[in-house]
């Protein structure tokens, strides 16, 4: 067998393995884009109450939806964006919400955080929050 042969061969069959590891993944679960994901669940209602952050999962689908997983966004603005300081003490969270939410419902959730944000005079802290992933329950 010559040499481009054999490397055809191995491309082939290199192939096949990925074909079959992904078809068993679909079959396992799927994985969904951002897009997707907002079209299922989204996150309503944020707000930020002492250390807590406080919000309500909205369940769109006609499922329900187990290990919901949000990512807790502590967007910080400095007072001068012209001139802003050195360290910047934003952060990200993420979050599995307890419970399951109801096919077209909704749940409740409470998060709160450890260590608290620093309460700082050159600046504010905005808060979003977006669910980032769950498991469907169903058919």
């Amino acid at each position: 067998m010559k040499l481009r042969e054999a490397c055809l061969t191995i491309g082939g069959a290199v192939a096949l393995v990925l074909v079959s590891a992904l078809s068993v993944q679909a079959q396992a679960g799927s994985l969904a884009s951002g897009e997707q994901v907002e079209k299922i669940a989204v996150v309503r209602d944020v707000q930020m109450r002492d250390s807590a952050v406080q919000g309500v999962i909205v369940n769109q689908s006609s499922r329900l939806l187990r290990d919901v997983k949000v990512v807790i966004h502590h967007n910080w603005l400095w007072k001068n964006e012209r001139h802003p300081g050195d360290e910047n003490p934003g952060r990200s969270e993420y979050y599995t919400v307890p419970g399951e939410v109801a096919a077209g419902g909704s749940l409740p959730f409470t998060y709160h955080l450890d260590p608290p944000l620093p309460q700082r005079a050159d600046g504010h802290f905005v808060t979003s929050a977006e669910v980032i992933s769950f498991t469907e329950v169903g058919q």
